[in-house]
């Protein structure tokens, strides 16, 4: 992973500190926003280095257009989608090209493989 740090969206208070706790413990830097808003404001001042990012965001911009709205602006951004809402009648592939999809509820050990998998798709 880069220096730069990794930009966890998710409005639910206890699934991002857990998140942000396995990260943490990953030696990797964790900037937190609820909002997709607030995200694209964090990420102005600092490039994220990976977006992990719930698809289910409060306000107007979901985590898939948030993440399309950030890879305009850095194009080989890693990203992960996490939500409650894939099943496997869910269409993957047409959300974020290449983006690596984590259904809740995970364990730490899905979530690490799929640091390793986004990092992995990313030139």
């Amino acid at each position: 992973m880069t220096d730069s740090p990794v930009l966890l969206v998710e409005d639910d208070d206890s699934i991002a500190l857990i998140v942000e706790t396995i990260l943490s413990t990953a030696g990797l830097v964790v900037t937190r926003a609820v909002s997709g808003q607030e995200a694209l404001s964090l990420a102005a001042t600092t490039v994220p280095g990976l977006l992990i990012t719930d698809l289910n965001l409060p306000g107007d911009l979901g985590g898939d257009t948030l993440a399309m709205q950030l890879r305009a602006r850095t194009p080989h951004l890693p990203v992960i989608l996490i939500s409650g809402d894939f099943d496997d009648a869910t269409p993957r592939d047409d959300l974020v090209p290449g983006a690596v999809i984590l259904p809740k509820p995970f364990r730490r050990a899905a979530l690490l493989e799929a640091l390793e998998t986004a990092k992995a798709t990313q030139p």
